[in-house]
């Protein structure tokens, strides 16, 4: 005896519209994944990148805050950010118990004075033995839209401990901090009692950071023995900070 064949029963058009959304909609699902999966890859090479730099600038922002400079800047008056080299555990060169760090911050100091005097706003690095990292040093000058950033520093030649004078540093291709160190050690050598060796050129950090012309002078050698007892005098350390603020405010006049 034969079976009885059963007819397909003809699908509906209802049905295959059905069917038709379902496939549209799992399509749908995995374009979204795979768009969702590519946002994500974008979201962290791109916004991920975008956020630090947000939080950054965030963390800069309070660096600058908690920095304190400790002064008010006046409008109108050119502003000096004077940057006395090393401090804390960074005491840069020493020779027995004179350390570089303290001079320089002792010649800072009594540049202060004197800058202040002729009534520019002044504004310190440091201001005791603490250490400064030096693109906080730069940052600093450059938040504050100084007019002149300089960097006082003690020099040290382990190879010829006849060589001594007092250099003034800038950055190459700066034409502003040429005249700046130019004017300094125009005061320098026309004292006739400090040793120059002249102009120089370099790329310390703080001179290639900072936005503003900047010079970095070195006072002398302490390597030398003559010199070292000339810059552990304060009456020498006060000759030094009068004729670096002749020079400074001599380039600011004629700007």
């Amino acid at each position: 005896m034969m079976g009885t064949r059963q007819r397909k029963r003809p699908v509906s058009s209802r049905r295959r519209r059905r069917r038709r959304i379902r496939r549209i909609q799992a399509w749908t699902a995995r374009i979204l994944v795979v768009a969702f999966a590519l946002f994500l890859c974008f979201l962290l090479a791109f916004g991920g990148r975008w956020i630090w730099e947000r939080l950054n600038g965030d963390a800069e922002e309070a660096f600058w805050e908690g920095a304190d400079p400790g002064l008010e800047v006046p409008d109108g008056e050119p502003v000096i950010v004077l940057d006395a080299g090393h401090g804390g555990e960074d005491q840069g060169t020493s020779y027995g118990e004179l350390l570089e760090k303290d001079l320089n911050l002792s010649v800072t100091l009594l540049l202060k004075e004197r800058l202040q005097e002729s009534g520019a706003a002044v504004v310190l690095i440091r201001d005791g033995d603490e250490k400064v990292e030096l693109e906080e040093r730069a940052r600093i000058a450059n938040r504050l839209k100084a007019d002149l950033f300089v960097s006082i520093h003690c020099n040290y030649c382990e190879d010829d401990e006849g060589v001594q004078g007092f250099e003034c540093y800038y950055r190459e291709g700066s034409e502003e901090g040429a005249l700046l160190a130019e004017g300094i050690l125009r005061e320098i050598e026309g004292t006739g009692e400090i040793i120059s060796r002249g102009l120089k050129t370099a790329d310390f950090r703080v001179l290639r950071k900072t936005n503003m012309p900047a010079v970095l002078a070195e006072l002398g050698y302490f390597s030398n023995g003559e010199e070292r007892r000339r810059l552990a005098d304060e009456s020498y350390q006060e000759m030094l900070a009068e004729h670096l603020a002749a020079g400074i405010l001599a380039y600011e006049i004629s700007n």
